[in-house]
């Protein structure tokens, strides 16, 4: 296992900026909304590896973002979540915007959102 340089807790609380900074672009800006969720899915793997350091953190990501995790079926639902059209993208947004805001909580209690 390499070695880690981040706090485990301050280095998935960066990630889930970057992911909701990546949505709200797709969502402020239509003709970025392919790239922009491209850009946040990419960060998904990355997660996921880090999730593994901490079992009761990473129960908790898989119970809240089910799909938008799951090693099988996350590049379909970010896939399908890219080509929405603009209602459904914003609705999905709002929904995952939600998701991650909860999970703050689980990361890092009280830290709220940056």
């Amino acid at each position: 296992m390499t070695p880690r340089r981040t706090e485990l807790a301050a280095f998935i609380l960066d990630l889930m900026d970057f992911i909701e900074e990546k949505i709200e672009e797709a969502v402020t800006d239509e003709t970025s909304q392919a790239a922009a969720i491209g850009e946040a899915a990419g960060a998904i793997p990355v997660l996921r590896d880090r999730l593994c350091e901490n079992e009761v953190v990473q129960a908790n990501f898989i119970l809240v973002l089910g799909n938008v995790i799951e090693r099988r079926w996350a590049s379909e639902w970010w896939d399908e979540f890219a080509c929405m059209d603009r209602l459904e993208c914003e609705a999905r947004a709002a929904e995952l915007k939600r998701m991650l805001a909860a999970l703050r909580e689980v990361v890092a209690p009280g830290a709220g959102s940056s």
